[in-house]
């Protein structure tokens, strides 16, 4: 098996296309220049998963363009969703030819978990 085909199975194959986790943080939109001078919002948000283990653990989801930040505006703190997750990673090459890559986790869509626990059985 090649690299390449590894990660690509590592990070496409294994990698959990959805999330349960608590919205932790809603951050304020930042308005950010591209290439060519043209603006584009984001947002971050940071969510907690696997609260019951001794060390939870924390992602940040950046939301970009209108679409995405719309996800964030149903959102609440202190409230529990599974999220439907975009990976994403790019390259970049500076003016100085200097080379780098970063990545980012986002959110196309968000649940609401339901609490049953507060509903009735009794018929009455």
């Amino acid at each position: 098996m090649s690299l390449n085909s590894f990660l690509f199975h590592i990070i496409f194959i294994k990698m959990p296309k959805e999330l349960q986790a608590y919205v932790k943080k809603i951050f304020p939109t930042v308005t950010r220049k591209t290439k060519d001078g043209s603006d584009f919002v984001s947002q971050k948000v940071l969510v907690e998963f696997d609260v019951d283990e001794e060390y939870p653990s924390r992602i940040v989801l950046e939301q970009w363009w209108d679409r995405k930040i719309e996800v964030v505006k149903q959102l609440e703190e202190w409230k529990e969703y599974i999220f439907s997750l975009n990976f994403r990673a790019n390259e970049w090459t500076d003016a100085n030819w200097n080379n780098t890559a970063f990545g980012s986790i986002s959110a196309w869509k968000a649940e609401p978990i339901v609490d049953n626990s507060q509903k009735s059985d009794l018929p009455f």
